[in-house]
């Protein structure tokens, strides 16, 4: 496939995601309620207050002309500022970001690492004893509520064992000109719990796809081959099957990396993990358009950057696969 092509695919779908998901965005905020009534004091605002209030959030014109503002303010490169924080919109995304980044980068690396891991020992041992409690056991995890597997970990982790805290972020550390939680002792043990709770289903979701391909390649010709070579059955794996079954899972890693780092909501809102998600919840409760309408936009530009970076990996991993420039 051409790289220019896959730009402009990527492009595409980056514009078609952000327009959708800003116009369902505003029509779902302005459905909502008026933020003017979170922004001025209600018991003593008079009707005057509040209406220069509207007029001065712009809240007073019609809601495609509302929108057709946000437009310009992205071709423009801002998002307005937030009615709460008062505060650039897009800039508290971002500086919310590493909070968001660390915590989905760890539950990502535990489930990618773990989750290969057992699929690969499944796989090699198809229908037998451990195989089965490895396909039911995951099933189990995929089907589990995120929020009440949270509470399950905080109860085990925080309150009958005090092995970690519950909720948080903890020391942080600069690096870079961000706060970093993982580079303090203190910070590392608060994101323990949220990691956890973000990897176990996708550690399930790995597993399950490292085992169906496990299955299929070691059915193949070549692996027999191998086999009949006299390669040892250590090699074979690494060397022959992980590199053919690292396609769905890199795809899967990306999608669901992207969705962590975007909506996160329910495991940042219950250990009050100061991220993206936590702040896209926050600011709907207060009806805080600019914040939200900025959060959406970096959801989709998050998204369509991380399956670009999918498909030229594509490029390395497989040589079936070539991009010409």
């Amino acid at each position: 496939m051409g790289l220019v092509s896959v730009i402009t695919g990527r492009l595409s779908q980056a514009f078609l995601l952000i327009f959708v998901m800003s116009l369902v965005g505003l029509i779902g905020i302005h459905s909502v309620g008026n933020p003017v009534y979170n922004v001025v004091n209600i018991e003593t605002a008079t009707p005057e207050d509040i209406r220069r209030a509207t007029i001065l959030l712009g809240l007073d014109q019609p809601v495609w002309r509302q929108y057709l503002v946000f437009v310009q303010n992205v071709a423009t490169g801002t998002f307005g500022t937030s009615y709460i924080y008062h505060q650039p919109a897009f800039g508290l995304v971002l500086d919310k970001l590493p909070a968001t980044f660390e915590l989905a980068f760890l539950a990502m690396l535990v489930a990618t690492t773990v989750g290969t891991g057992i699929g690969l020992l499944a796989g090699t041992r198809p229908s037998s004893a451990l195989d089965r409690v490895i396909v039911t056991s995951s099933v189990y995890a995929l089907s589990v509520p995120s929020f009440w597997l949270s509470m399950m970990l905080i109860l085990v982790g925080a309150v009958m064992t005090g092995w970690f805290p519950p909720g948080g972020r903890g020391t942080t550390a600069t690096l870079l000109g961000f706060n970093w939680s993982f580079l303090t002792g203190d910070g590392l043990r608060h994101l323990v719990l949220p990691a956890l709770a973000l990897a176990i289903p996708n550690i399930a979701l790995v597993a399950r796809l490292a085992r169906a391909g496990t299955v299929e390649v070691e059915r193949m010709e070549f692996t027999r081959f191998c086999i009949a070579k006299g390669l040892s059955k250590r090699r074979i794996l690494f060397r022959h099957t992980l590199p053919n079954i690292s396609l769905p899972i890199i795809t899967i890693v990306g999608l669901q990396f992207g969705g962590m780092l975007a909506f996160a909501v329910v495991v940042e809102s219950i250990f009050a993990w100061p991220g993206v998600g936590k702040l896209l919840i926050d600011s709907i409760q207060l009806l805080d358009r600019p914040v939200v309408m900025a959060t959406l936009t970096f959801t989709a530009i998050a998204f369509v950057a991380l399956n670009t970076l999918v498909d030229l990996l594509y490029a390395v991993l497989d040589p079936r696969v070539r991009i010409s420039v």
